[in-house]
């Protein structure tokens, strides 16, 4: 039987124009989230209830925290940056706009590519993050994997997967062995062995692939059962999907459409928080959606969420 669950009202009304890649910090109980669109990292701490944002000098994608505690990695519409707490996300933000410290690392992104617009961290701490194409229904989207060099040298970001649509959300299996990819424009969650030793994906097979009505699959998160938690694009919903594929819990937003990217938080791992976004609604006799753009929180669904993985390379400068 599948549970049903309805938000009406949003947690925190941020007017994103595309919010997107969010990520619960354990350690400071803090949640990060971007506004693509608006160049912007958002922060967010329940315990206070303070919130409040930085603008940057180029578009942020997604986000993933470091492993030594300095600060954010983060993929940019060129490339990697660093988001270093001490001077470029103080806590309350004060909303001057910083320079990103640019990872220099050299990627040439084809005439077809878009942007860099998703990215998460593996179990052995590489973030993998892929671009889009220009168009709807393009496969001109690649996927890198930034992470340090072999002989210690720095970091490095190889090409690991290409003939992407548009690169979205992304996830692991507990023992790291199978991973999760959100093929946007093919409306399509792929699923791939995965070689973590190496940081290479194989044997690409269909997980779930939805019909109009479930809109198109956007960010995603996992649970401690194995469980996926996809956002739906141009849906107002964010389903999950048993191990099986099947579906077993729909969370409705009646006032949002665009719902881009979940993450479970919360000192327990139980409150998944939703980002949506404002921009791109097309179609005819849409639903009142005036939540759009805005952060929700969704509680009692009687589910853990997994941490997620920290960035293992060194990139503070």
């Amino acid at each position: 039987m599948v549970k049903r669950f309805t938000v009406n009202e949003p947690l925190l009304n941020v007017g994103c124009t595309l919010g997107e890649g969010c990520v619960w910090d354990t350690r400071k109980q803090r949640l990060y989230f971007v506004d693509i669109d608006q160049n912007k990292i958002y922060t967010y701490e329940p315990s206070s209830g303070i919130h409040g944002y930085q603008t940057f000098s180029n578009k942020i994608g997604s986000i993933s925290t470091v492993e030594d505690g300095t600060g954010l990695i983060v993929d940019i519409d060129t490339g990697f940056a660093f988001v270093p707490f001490e001077t470029s996300l103080p806590f309350p933000p004060d909303n001057s706009q910083k320079e990103l410290q640019h990872v220099p690392i050299d990627i040439a992104l084809n005439k077809e590519e878009k942007r860099f617009n998703e990215g998460t961290t593996d179990p052995a701490g590489r973030f993998l993050s892929g671009t889009m194409g220009m168009d709807i229904g393009t496969f001109d989207g690649r996927m890198f994997a930034l992470q340090p060099r072999k002989d210690g040298t720095g970091l490095e970001a190889p090409l690991i997967l290409d003939g992407i649509t548009c690169t979205n959300g992304m996830g692991w299996s507990q023992d790291g062995k199978t991973m999760y990819f959100s093929d946007s424009w093919l409306r399509e969650i792929a699923v791939f062995d995965y070689d973590l030793e190496n940081g290479k994906m194989s044997n690409r097979r269909l997980f779930s692939k939805l019909d109009e009505s479930y809109g198109w699959p956007d960010g995603m998160c996992t649970d401690a059962e194995g469980g996926i938690w996809s956002a739906r694009w141009q849906n107002g919903t964010v389903i999950r999907l048993t191990p099986e594929g099947e579906i077993d819990v729909v969370i409705e937003f009646p006032k949002a459409w665009h719902m881009t990217c979940c993450i479970f938080g919360g000192p327990n791992l139980d409150e998944l928080y939703v980002t949506t976004a404002s921009s791109d609604y097309i179609g005819e006799d849409l639903p009142e959606r005036s939540d759009g753009g805005h952060l929700f929180v969704v509680k009692g669904l009687g589910y853990k969420g997994v941490e997620r993985n920290r960035f293992r390379g060194s990139v503070a400068q």
